[in-house]
This record gives C-alpha cells, sequence and structure tokens, in this order.
C-alpha cells in the first residue's frame, strides 16, 4: 500500500517523518536525519544532499545551489533577490531572471542552464521520497509539506508546483510553527488539558511566530507572523564577517578579499568552501562551548606566495555581539504580533523555540529576561519537532488512519484551525483613471473566509474585466500576487455592479466568481494563475493590451485583436483552476503575442495602403504550405475566392478582401509557422554573408528547421498543445531575423 510521509522542506536542512503506531523520522541513504538542502552539479550528475554540500562548495561552488527556499515564489525585483545577487561571497550559484519571464519571476543557473526554484526544491524532494521508498519497502505518493507560516500565496503554490514535480501529491501545506505545536501536544498534553502556545521557529532561512490555542487535539491558530527574510544564514554571514576580520586582525592582513582572489581557482574554491563550513561548525560549538576554534592550514598565500596556517579561536561573547540586533529583531516581531492579535503575555501559557537558530544561548537569554524564564520552553528535537508534526498530520489525513482511544497522553488530531497571514487587496480603478487598492481579507482571520463585494464597470457594453490581487509584505508594501481576467456575457451601461463572491479556504486559497448584478446565472469562476504557464500567459495578455492601446492607432486592428484577447480569457476559463501546467495556456500566450504582432502590422498597413496584398498573399501561402491540417472546406473556399478575387472590380475586391482576412484569421498559428521558417532562411543567409558571426546563424537556421518540422508533425497529429509550446520557445530566436 502507498505511503504518506511528513516533510520539513528546510532551507538549510530537510527532514522526513513517517507515522505508524509511533512517529519516526527517516533516514537518508548516508544515515542521517537531517538532509542537507542543497543541490549541485559534479561532474555532469546532479547530487543532493551531504556530497552535493561537502564535494561541490569545494569542487563547484558556482553549480552549487544553495538556500533555494529563499527564493521560492520570489521575482528578480525583490530587494531581498537582489542582495542575495549582490552577495556573492555568501550564494556564488548565478540568480537570474527567467528567461522569456519579467522581473516577477526568477530562476538560479546550474550548469550554465537555467532552473526555477521549484525545480531545484524537486530535486531535494525526489531525494527525500526516495530514500523514504527505501527505509519504508514501498512506494511514497502523499506527503503533508511545511512551509513557513509567514508564506504568501505565491511561495505556497511554488511549493506545491515542487511536490507535482517531484511525483508527489501534497495532502496538505503545514505552517511550520503549527507542524511543532502538533508534535509538542502529542508529546506533552494530556486529555483535557488546554494551553495557549506562542511557536518561536528561527529557522535557516526564515523567522516563523504563531500563537495556537491547543484544547484536547484541537488546534486553533490564533494568528501568525514573522519575517520571511530572517533566518540562519543570517546568522552564518555574520559568523563569516567575523572571522574575515579576525583573520585580518591576527595574521596582519589589511585587505583578505584580495588575497582570496589572487588564489588560483581550485585553491580559491577550497579555502572558501572550508571557511563557510568552519564558519558553520563553530556556530553550533557556541552553542555548549564558550569559545570555538577556526583551523584552515595549507590553504590560504600572502603576498608573496607564502603559506598562512590560520589558526585562532571566537568567544562566545564576540559572536553574541554581532547576532544580537538579530534576536532583538525576532522579539520585536512577537510583540507585534501579540499587539496585532490583543494578546497580553500573560495569556501566552509557554513560548515553544524550535529551528537551528533557537538553540544559540542568547536566543532563551534574551527571550527569558523578556517574557521571563518559566515562560521558555526550548523543543526536546529543535530540528525535528516540524518533520515529525507533518509526518503525524500526514497519518492523520491518510488511508490508514485509526485513531487512539483511552487515557492519559493526547495521541490524535481531532481538528487544524488555521488564520489568515497577510491582508489582501483588489485592484480596482476610480472613476477618475486613478488606482485604489481595496481591502477584500484581513489578516489573522480564521479560515475559511467568504464574503461578497461589488465592484463596477469601467466602460460601456464591457466585455473583460482584469482582476488583480495584492497581499502585503514587509514594511507594509503590497505585494502582486496575481493578474487574472473574466468575460461579462451581456451589454452592460457603465458603473454596473458586478458581484464578486470570494473564498479563502482552509489552504489560504482563493476560489473567485463574479456575476453582473442581478444576473447570478452568468457567474464566471475567475481563475487566477497559479504556477508558470497560467500566470506567464495572463501577464502576456496584461502587457500586450497595454501595447497595443498605446502602439496601435487603427480602431478595426485594436477590435480584432481584443475579440481575440476575449476568445483567449474564455478559453482560459474553460481550462479552469488547478491546471496551471496546461499546454492550451502556450496556445494563449503565444497568440496573445502574435495577435499583437498582427494588429502592429495591420495599423502600418493601413496607413501605408498595402493591407489587401498582405492578405491575398497570406492566403496563398496558407493553400501552398499548410492545407493538409487545415480545414478541407476553408481550403476549397479560399480557393473559391481567390478565383473570383482575379476578375473581380475594385469595389468587388474589399468584399473579397473581407471574407478572406475572416478565414485566415483562424489560422494565425500557420502564419507564425511560416515566419519560423522564413527566419531560418533568413539566418542561413546570413550565415553565407557571414552576418551575426557565422557559427550562430547557422546553428540558429538548423534549430529552426528542426522546430518548424517538430510544429508541423504535431500539428498534423492533432497534438496542437505541444505545437504551441515549441511554437512559443521558436518565435524568440525568429524575432532575431524577422
Amino acid at each position: 500500500m502507498k505511503k504518506a510521509i511528513g516533510i520539513d522542506l528546510g532551507t538549510t536542512n530537510s527532514v522526513v517523518a513517517f507515522k505508524d503506531t509511533e512517529i519516526k523520522i527517516i533516514r537518508s541513504k548516508e544515515n542521517e536525519e537531517l538532509i542537507r538542502s542543497c543541490v549541485s552539479l559534479i561532474k555532469d550528475e546532479i547530487f543532493v544532499g551531504k556530497t552535493a554540500y561537502s564535494t561541490g562548495l569545494k569542487r563547484n561552488p558556482e553549480n552549487t545551489i544553495l538556500s533555494i527556499k529563499r527564493l521560492m515564489g520570489g521575482a528578480f525585483k525583490d530587494k531581498m533577490v537582489q542582495d542575495m545577487i549582490a552577495n556573492k561571497k555568501y550564494y556564488k550559484f548565478g540568480i537570474t531572471k527567467l528567461q522569456g519571464g519579467t522581473d516577477d519571476s526568477v530562476a538560479v543557473l546550474l550548469g550554465g542552464k537555467q532552473y526555477t526554484p521549484e525545480q531545484i526544491s524537486a530535486e531535494i524532494l525526489k531525494k527525500l521520497k526516495r530514500d523514504a521508498e527505501e527505509k519504508l519497502g514501498d512506494e511514497v505518493s502523499h506527503a503533508v509539506i511545511t512551509v513557513p507560516a509567514y508564506f504568501t500565496e505565491k511561495q505556497k503554490n511554488a511549493t506545491r508546483i515542487a511536490a507535482q514535480l517531484a511525483g508527489l501529491k501534497v495532502q496538505k501545506l503545514l505552517a511550520e510553527p503549527t507542524a511543532a505545536a502538533i508534535a509538542y501536544g502529542v508529546d506533552n498534553l494530556k486529555v483535557g488539558d488546554s494551553k495557549t502556545v506562542l511557536i518561536y521557529d528561527f529557522g535557516g532561512g526564515t523567522f516563523d511566530l504563531s500563537v495556537l490555542n491547543i484544547v484536547d487535539g484541537q488546534y486553533m491558530e490564533a494568528g501568525t507572523g514573522g519575517d520571511r527574510w530572517l533566518g540562519g544564514d543570517d546568522i552564518d554571514k555574520k559568523m563569516q564577517e567575523l572571522i574575515f576580520k579576525k583573520v585580518e586582525s591576527e595574521y596582519n592582513i589589511q585587505n583578505l578579499d584580495t588575497l582570496i582572489e589572487k588564489l588560483p581557482d581550485k585553491k580559491r574554491n577550497l579555502f572558501e568552501a572550508e571557511l563557510r563550513m568552519k564558519a558553520e561548525d563553530a556556530k553550533i560549538q557556541l552553542s555548549s562551548s564558550k569559545n570555538a576554534e577556526i583551523y584552515i592550514p595549507n590553504q590560504l598565500e600572502d603576498e608573496n606566495g607564502d603559506i598562512i596556517d590560520i589558526e585562532f579561536e571566537i568567544s562566545r561573547a564576540e559572536f553574541e555581539v554581532s547576532i544580537k540586533p538579530f534576536v532583538q529583531k525576532s522579539i520585536d516581531l512577537i510583540d507585534e504580533l501579540l499587539k496585532e492579535l490583543g494578546y497580553d503575555i500573560s495569556m501566552i501559557d509557554s513560548i515553544l523555540l524550535i529551528g537551528g537558530t533557537s538553540c544559540i544561548p542568547l536566543v532563551k537569554e534574551m527571550l527569558s529576561k523578556k517574557y521571563g524564564t518559566d515562560k521558555i520552553l526550548i523543543s526536546e528535537k529543535p530540528m525535528l519537532a516540524v518533520a515529525e508534526g507533518a509526518g503525524i498530520l500526514s497519518h492523520r489525513l491518510g488511508d490508514e488512519y485509526e485513531p487512539i482511544t483511552g487515557p492519559g497522553i493526547i495521541k490524535t488530531i481531532d481538528e487544524i484551525s488555521c488564520s489568515t497571514n497577510h491582508n489582501y487587496f483588489i485592484e480596482e480603478q476610480s472613476r477618475d483613471g486613478g488606482t485604489n487598492y481595496r481591502q477584500i481579507i484581513e489578516k489573522q482571520m480564521p479560515l475559511p473566509v467568504s464574503k461578497s463585494e461589488i465592484f463596477k464597470t469601467t466602460v460601456n457594453n464591457q466585455k473583460f474585466a482584469k482582476v488583480s490581487l495584492f497581499s502585503d509584505v514587509e514594511g507594509n508594501q503590497k505585494e502582486k500576487m496575481t493578474t487574472s481576467y473574466f468575460t461579462i456575457d451581456i451589454d452592460l451601461p457603465i458603473q454596473s455592479e458586478i458581484v464578486f463572491d470570494i473564498l479563502l479556504d482552509t489552504n489560504e486559497e482563493f476560489s473567485i466568481s463574479a456575476y453582473p448584478k442581478g444576473h447570478k446565472n452568468l457567474s464566471k469562476n475567475i481563475i487566477i494563475g497559479r504556477g508558470k504557464k497560467d500566470s506567464a500567459a495572463f501577464k502576456t495578455i496584461e502587457d500586450y493590451t497595454g501595447e497595443t492601446l498605446t502602439t496601435v492607432d487603427s480602431w478595426q486592428a485594436q477590435d480584432k485583436y481584443f475579440e481575440l484577447q476575449k476568445d483567449m480569457i474564455k478559453l482560459a476559463e474553460q481550462i479552469g483552476k488547478d491546471n496551471s501546467l496546461d499546454n492550451r495556456w502556450s496556445e494563449i500566450d503565444f497568440k496573445i503575442k502574435n495577435a499583437f504582432d498582427e494588429a502592429v502590422k495591420e495599423d502600418k498597413q493601413e496607413k501605408e495602403g498595402s493591407r489587401d496584398e498582405n492578405i491575398i498573399s497570406g492566403a496563398i501561402m496558407l493553400i501552398n504550405e499548410y492545407n493538409s491540417i487545415m480545414r478541407q472546406s476553408d481550403v476549397q473556399n479560399l480557393i473559391e475566392l481567390l478565383k473570383d478575387y482575379d476578375k473581380a472590380d475594385p469595389i468587388e475586391k474589399v468584399e473579397l478582401t473581407n471574407k478572406i482576412d475572416k478565414i485566415t484569421d483562424n489560422y494565425t498559428d500557420l502564419f507564425a509557422l511560416f515566419r519560423i521558417k522564413g527566419a531560418a532562411d533568413t539566418a542561413i543567409n546570413r550565415h553565407g554573408k557571414g552576418e551575426l558571426g557565422e557559427t550562430s546563424a547557422l546553428e540558429d537556421s538548423e534549430y529552426l528547421k528542426r522546430q518548424h518540422d517538430k510544429i508541423l508533425s504535431f500539428f498534423q497529429t492533432g497534438n496542437r498543445d505541444e505545437g504551441y509550446a515549441i511554437l512559443n520557445e521558436s518565435i524568440v530566436i525568429a524575432m532575431k531575423y524577422l
């Protein structure tokens, strides 16, 4: 029988737990409880875990991906992502904008190839899945995966996509503090006990807070807080900075960075990897000792090429001075959350510390000083508690679950009630053309939340509307989650009321439907972009709508574009929710881009008076090149219309041209296919002339010819979704030659 597991997908380490009669941690193939969340390319092979970290950092740091969780659901434009890019000392791998994406996307480089954070996280999840299957002797199909409480919906969705890529079905995305509370409650609370616990989770990449009321197996989340950009990574970076300063001071070095840069690549990689590992080891050692030794022999050379053996000690006091601001920030966030919830500290029975960073003595010391020693509990398993909670819930949600009854310790979970983690807004246009953000959901509300809101149309006979969702993030900034669209099937005057029925479910996922007031029978589900293909398609609609309005003067060309746009939104409505990877999104993306190009071309032709000639030559091209994959009735109609065109008078030609245009409008994909073929010919001609670099033009020509034949084959066999996906990729190269 297939198994379900609990996964703590961490920034630094990941852990897997499984429950049958008791909860247990599943050790990795390397017999470790903590699996390093690291992916590395070593000799053209992808490694995950300990080998990726220890070997990858030393041999190939530029192709060793660390802390990928910090990029999940991130955007290239995010300040913290830019900070990671700037910090080459710590994050040596490439971080870039996703090819074909926008500043709202991000990718990492591995072996010169782009990977999304979801793809890298999927590699980690695949290893966890394999290790679990080996230990359990059975297939693992489902998992409860933990996420930081402060994750946005975009970040949560990125985690779902990673699980899907790894072959795992997500039973639930569980907030990490709530997972720890489950493990704590099952182990420590007796039947009838009632506790209000604040979970303080200082992990590798994020800092999370959650206040939970626990009563007889019921876990009721009162509220959450934290900072998605505060974690152990920041502590490690501070430790490295401290070591740098100590080395410069102890060995009278003016600039350690300069010495490191002068080392040969192999030596430099070894030294920097060793420095990073020693910094982490020292951080851990200082949790139990007053001093930690840093010893790195035979790897650093001075200006004269003489070896410098690094050997000195760092005291706990020095370390604590450097990290005190981070701990203070975590305390400030506790006060902020309690104020937000209207809780006094006296209402909190215990503050439970979990996460690796919580093991640092200064954390307990500062928390105890602020809130009292009696309130502070350090989890017996600070690094494992989250995975254990996930494993317990995974068992509870599985087919094999049987509640354990009887007196004593609580062994079951009856219910988990969560609250909203963010304020949510919909962007709306005011009558004067300005932009407002209407709050639709408040932070810290019990889930699920359902409500109705009234919005108004902005033009007469409006046929579709844009819906942009925003959430709040750090510093009261608003972060766009997604843009979507829906169609309106009846004519309405300006300022007509549209009813939005909004549901935010227990997983903090939105479902929104809309209908003209008084016409609930016309209700439409608004498909919210949740992944790469659907979000990219909606972003294309948004971008090209503005471009069309500002670039194209011809009302006829604009009308054709917006009619196609409406058809594409209807196709999105047909695809439905939870199909973010459906290849029909590629069709929408391509057709919108192509429709814009056609609108620009038609606008130009209208100004130059050559529109009719292009329509006729386009029809002839379709018949000559692609008649086998066209509707035969269209082929016959075009042949007859073209015959009539040759002998028609000027007035008749206008009518015939419009009829031909109407038919050929259905074959924008074939026009694009022909453009790829034309681009291949242009590239080979430029190769012959030595333009654009002979090798580049020749490779592009051969690539485009292969792509053309592949797309044609897919279209001929009826597999149009695959054809559109390749068409989107190919047109980027083709544009160089058009």
